[in-house]
């Protein structure tokens, strides 16, 4: 049985290593991106599929976000597939939660709660990117885009003293901008 096994994880990996695949690490994504870590495939001489997944999160005055998410990507090679340039279609999810403290903000009672809220947020979004992904006889890998989002934002509050100070539910949407540096492995 071991053997057997272990017959099939070669086989399966000499199935994958056939394959072109890259592996990428986006560290700014590491402030709530959706595309801290990403595995993209090729698909065709001139397509690939890129899905990714993050946590991350940032603290913004006294506001503290903390966020988890993942995307997809469509690319499309000017020349071949995984190098040089191409156009993407990205989609993306992202959850979290946002502690507010505006206590330092007040003349009053720091220690009022109405003057702290959490809220959950969640965004879904979709957009265009442009880039260039240069592989290295080493595998080493290297993948830089820009591009815009459309983003749609929703702003849950916890209880019911921070829907009276925030309001109910508070949504908001935009184009924003968009953009990695991948650094990676392509196998």
């Amino acid at each position: 049985m071991k053997k057997l096994l272990l017959v099939g994880a070669f086989a399966l990996f000499g199935a994958v290593n056939a394959q072109e695949n890259s592996i990428k690490v986006n560290p700014a994504a590491l402030l709530g991106g959706s595309d801290l870590i990403t595995f993209e495939h090729k698909f065709s001489d001139r397509i690939s599929g890129v899905i990714g997944g993050g946590y991350g999160g940032f603290k913004f005055g006294d506001n503290k976000y903390t966020t988890y998410g993942g995307g997809l990507q469509g690319r499309y090679y000017f020349d071949e597939a995984m190098t040089g340039f191409y156009g993407a279609a990205v989609g993306d999810f992202t959850a979290g939660k946002v502690k507010i403290d505006n206590s330092a903000f007040s003349f009053g009672d720091p220690t009022d709660p109405s003057m702290k809220a959490e809220a959950d947020i969640t965004s879904i979004g979709g957009g265009l990117r442009a880039g260039y992904q240069w592989i290295f006889d080493s595998g080493f890998t290297l993948d830089l885009n820009a591009g815009a989002s459309y983003k749609s934002f929703k702003y849950k509050w916890s209880n019911a003293a921070d829907e009276t100070a925030y309001g109910d539910n508070l949504k908001a949407s935009g184009i924003l901008p968009t953009g990695s540096l991948g650094l990676g492995y392509s196998f």
